[in-house]
């Protein structure tokens, strides 16, 4: 309940400030386990990824957050899974494997951290091991252009990546990392 009325103000809050784009949300699995996985350059992008598709979906929020009065209580209650940032954070793994394997949506940026000059990062094999471990297919996600009203924002999501069918062809995560890095670069640069 608490989601769908956050997710409602967040949508008018965001339509009032920027001018955005959604393309192929088609693409995305209605049903779970899903992983959206996409680039990171603002502190917008979790709520905008959110607003550009059906349904509810689970996410990372940094541990501090929580330790907020009232604040932590409703970021608590928004399908949130606490990390440790800076290490390797096992429970934050288990939990969202576990959220996965329950038929959820999950977002994930594999850069780990924000990209300030825009350029796509190193990949981390977090969201490789979790789909692995959970079963989930994953939908690469690119956000690109500018969080304004002149220029806009664009989402773009990209083809389904069957994980499991990469594993039975031999693939390992670090394989299935570089074709997400790969899938998530192509459509920075697609039209």
């Amino acid at each position: 309940m608490l989601y769908n009325v956050a997710k409602k103000l967040v949508t008018v809050f965001y339509k009032s400030r920027f001018k955005i784009k959604v393309i192929g949300e088609d693409r995305v699995p209605t049903e779970g386990p899903v992983l959206i996985c996409s680039n990171h350059i603002s502190d917008f992008d979790p709520p905008l990824i959110g607003i550009s598709l059906k349904g509810e979906m689970s996410f990372f929020a940094k541990s501090e957050l929580f330790k907020i009065p009232v604040f932590g209580n409703i970021v608590s209650r928004l399908n949130t899974i606490p990390v440790e940032r800076g290490k390797s954070d096992r429970q934050a793994l288990k939990d969202s494997v576990e959220a996965l394997k329950e038929g959820r949506t999950m977002l994930v940026f594999p850069e780990g951290t924000r990209s300030r000059d825009g350029e796509l990062k190193d990949f981390q094999q977090g969201a490789s091991f979790m789909a692995v471990k959970a079963g989930a297919v994953i939908v690469p996600a690119a956000i690109k252009g500018k969080y304004n009203r002149k220029e806009g924002v664009t989402v773009v999501f990209g083809k389904p990546i069957d994980v499991q069918e990469m594993v039975n062809e031999g693939k390992n995560r670090k394989d299935i990392t570089l074709r997400l890095r790969e899938d998530i670069n192509n459509l920075l640069f697609s039209e």
